[in-house]
């Protein structure tokens, strides 16, 4: 995860160095296939939780039977963070999480370090890279005359 850790952050420090030109329609196209790539991989395997855990957050978050989406949710720090803003902090749904919040890491790790996913970051990044590149050069000349 190092990896992609170090890969987001150039990606983000070559980015916040670069200026909207006419290359950035090509780093949208960059992006935006990143983000199909990695949402492709992340529902390729079906359902992160189990019939049990979707039951459990339906009713701890207060959703009508069969109306939860799985996108509705977030996890964060031991709460459960409802789409209708409910936070629930208890014993049950931390046992729930201790249970798939491992099994849910090794499925983004996966995703994460699979070929396609790697590639499309590397096109982002490259990108990225690109553009504060040309900004750079663009900008030392006008700097060195000042």
């Amino acid at each position: 995860m190092d990896a992609v850790r170090s890969a987001a952050f150039a990606a983000a420090v070559a980015a916040s160095l670069s200026l909207a030109g006419p290359a950035a329609a090509q780093d949208a196209d960059a992006e935006s296939r990143l983000d199909r790539t990695i949402d492709a991989a992340m529902e390729a395997d079906g359902p992160w939780l189990l019939p049990a855990e979707q039951a459990l957050i339906t009713r701890k978050c207060g959703y009508a039977p069969g109306s939860r989406d799985g996108e509705s949710v977030t996890m964060n720090d031991g709460v459960l963070i409802c789409a209708n803003g409910r936070r629930v902090d208890d014993p049950e749904v931390r046992a729930m999480m201790r249970v798939a919040g491992p099994r849910i890491a090794r499925r983004v790790h996966a995703v994460m370090a699979s070929p396609a996913v790697k590639n499309a970051l590397s096109l982002v990044v490259d990108g990225a890279v690109e553009r504060a590149l040309e900004n750079l050069r663009e900008e030392l000349p006008r700097r060195s005359r000042r």
